[in-house]
């Protein structure tokens, strides 16, 4: 039996280039694109398409149980800023994780990890962090030793 995130895998080139006209014509605020589980590939086709609506950048993905590193997000979101204003840009998970198979314990990990490679990059642009309690030693039930 395949396991619940072999059911979204699919072969080939993923690209959502032929679609991105229709969809930045949606009725919507944010267009959110899965770009962790294809390092990316589409952000440069999703800069250049005309519009003024934000664009959400999956940076962790639903679809593997490693965690993904600060420096990782970080990486993908340095990446995302070549083709999208940084005040356009929204980041996102690549999708849920609650139907994926994946625990509470790596979803938080993944949370955890998106908020602070994205803190990296607030830092490089000079913007205001925000605080991941959920990292913080000190709040830990076990201290460490």
């Amino acid at each position: 039996m395949d396991s619940p995130a072999a059911q979204q895998t699919t072969k080939g080139l993923k690209s959502y280039e032929p679609a991105l006209d229709a969809m930045f014509e949606m009725n919507a605020d944010v267009i959110i694109f899965e770009c962790a589980s294809t390092g990316g590939e589409n952000l440069e086709a999703i800069g250049k398409t005309k519009s003024d609506k934000k664009v959400g950048v999956g940076v962790i993905s639903h679809l593997r149980t490693p965690v993904e590193s600060p420096e990782e997000v970080a990486a993908l979101i340095r990446k995302a800023m070549k083709y999208i204003p940084v005040e356009r840009l929204v980041i996102t998970t690549d999708c849920g994780f609650g139907r994926e198979g994946l625990s509470r314990r790596i979803s938080q990990y993944k949370m955890v990890s998106l908020v602070q490679g994205t803190n990296i990059v607030r830092r490089e642009l000079g913007l205001p962090e925000s605080d991941v309690r959920a990292a913080d030693p000190t709040l830990a039930f076990a201290k460490p030793d």
